[in-house]
């Protein structure tokens, strides 16, 4: 009887520590996500709301070597395909992200993907099928704060 008391009390003994060290390595993969969350914070973000399926970009953003696309929860939830979104000629490159900015109302915004404008665009017209509601769907790109 005392030898299977030890032996339930070392395997006790030994799932604490695999839990102990799942924990630390959990733990040290979200410090990657929060270095890159206090990266992206550390910009000023200038954003404009998306009111319409085919959105002119203003002209001053097109001058920016990458734009970023931000969506509500609500898009998110509903599965909307965002592989859809087009910027001219340019197809969107999906982020995996855990970024959001304050949107209107409290609501946040969520970093879904960006757009590399370093080889300019044939147009500037967004493309994003489907979208009907204004302030869903946000454009905007960065700056090194001061």
């Amino acid at each position: 009887m005392r030898s299977k008391t030890i032996f339930c009390k070392t395997i006790f003994q030994s799932c604490l520590v695999m839990l102990l060290l799942l924990g630390v390595l959990f733990s040290l993969s979200g410090c990657d996500d929060d270095k890159e969350k206090a990266e992206l914070a550390s910009y000023h973000w200038e954003t404009v709301a998306v009111s319409q399926e085919e959105f002119h970009i203003p002209e001053n953003y097109m001058n920016h070597d990458e734009l970023y696309l931000f969506a509500a929860r609500d898009i998110l939830e509903s599965n909307y395909d965002l592989s859809k979104v087009t910027l001219g000629d340019k197809r969107i490159k999906l982020v995996d992200s855990s970024f959001n900015l304050p949107g209107p109302g409290f609501k946040a915004l969520f970093l879904v993907g960006k757009f590399d404008l370093k080889d300019k665009s044939s147009s500037d017209v967004l493309k994003v099928p489907g979208i009907k509601k204004t302030g869903k769907v946000v454009i905007g790109y960065k700056e090194k704060r001061n």
